[in-house]
């Protein structure tokens, strides 16, 4: 078998490249082109040292974290501790995913994953590299690098996400029910009469509380002869709530008024006694995260020493 060096420093120095350039991307860090180059230099350079036995003490673990280290500061600098290790982070698994991706994808297509000591090599009898790999960089690494971005970008958006959720308990008669909640500030849907807030429930959270005919009317919006069906005792519970969504106007929600509804802020339950539930139908989030929208009046926004036990809609 004959190994090319140059084709490996090529090879690995060209990836380097390229996921250093996703890490600038998705952490929009400015970096210039050259400082980029340098630094896939010293990982197409370090690469190279594979193939000499005498070298074998340089791919030991605490070397090859510190040809890393080098790596991130060639390419982004230092300007601040924090700003740095963020950096490397990020560098750290945008290799893991789309390094993975690549190796994996050039196995499948070879049978070959050509990795030898935690080093991408190629070899072919022309000198000039496995044609798959380099397809691989040329049109496999756009897509590993859109998949990456937009993978890294949803899970920024979820960890946005995650800061407005928490529990909630609606107790309704001998009933009570726990999901999880968002705290929506753009959520300002109150009782036109009453003005008591409105905190949006999906159906399939409540459904088994409800009578049949509860059900037919709210899946079948039939506002009229539902009404007359219902149960006595849920006649006393259920208000109609005009509201406006997006490309609809006069729109109706069927409401219900619970015993009491608690909030989980900061490890304490916070009782709400003047809400109504509002019944939505389909799915308030696409992949089951929360299943209610609460009011932002229900949520106590001020520091925990000062609020009570009770938050009431005002």
């Amino acid at each position: 078998m004959v190994v090319y060096a140059d084709m490996i420093f090529l090879l690995n120095g060209t990836i380097d490249f390229l996921l250093l350039w996703l890490t600038a991307g998705i952490r929009k860090q400015p970096a210039k082109i050259w400082r980029l180059l340098f630094a896939a230099g010293l990982g197409g350079a370090y690469s190279m040292l594979h193939l000499w036995p005498q070298f074998a003490l340089a791919f030991f673990f605490p070397v090859k974290i510190l040809i890393s280290l080098v790596m991130v500061w060639m390419a982004y600098g230092f300007h601040h501790p924090l700003a740095y290790f963020r950096n490397l982070g990020v560098f750290y698994l945008v290799c893991f995913v789309a390094g993975g991706a690549m190796i994996a994808f050039h196995y499948v297509m070879t049978g070959d994953s050509q990795v030898a000591g935690g080093i991408f090599f190629t070899r072919t009898a022309e000198g000039w590299g496995s044609p798959v790999s380099w397809a691989l960089i040329l049109f496999g690494f756009p897509l590993v690098w859109l998949y990456t971005k937009l993978s890294l970008g949803s899970l920024k958006e979820n960890q946005r996400v995650q800061q407005y959720l928490t529990q909630v308990r609606i107790h309704l008669a001998q009933h009570q029910k726990e999901c999880t909640g968002l705290v929506d500030t753009g959520n300002q849907l109150r009782d036109p009469i009453t003005r008591t807030p409105v905190m949006i429930v999906e159906l399939e959270s409540l459904k088994e509380w409800f009578p049949e005919e509860l059900k037919q009317m709210l899946l079948q919006h039939d506002w009229e002869e539902g009404w007359s069906r219902l149960p006595a005792d849920w006649m006393r519970r259920i208000r109609v709530v005009p509201y406006r969504a997006a490309g609809k106007n006069n729109e109706m929600m069927i409401a219900i008024k619970p015993d009491y509804v608690e909030i989980l802020q900061e490890e304490d339950w916070h009782k709400v006694e003047k809400i109504l539930i509002g019944i939505d139908v389909g799915r308030l989030s696409s992949d089951g995260t929360y299943q209610a929208i609460i009011h932002p009046s229900c949520y106590a926004l001020e520091p925990k020493e000062g609020r009570e036990k009770i938050v009431g809609g005002v």
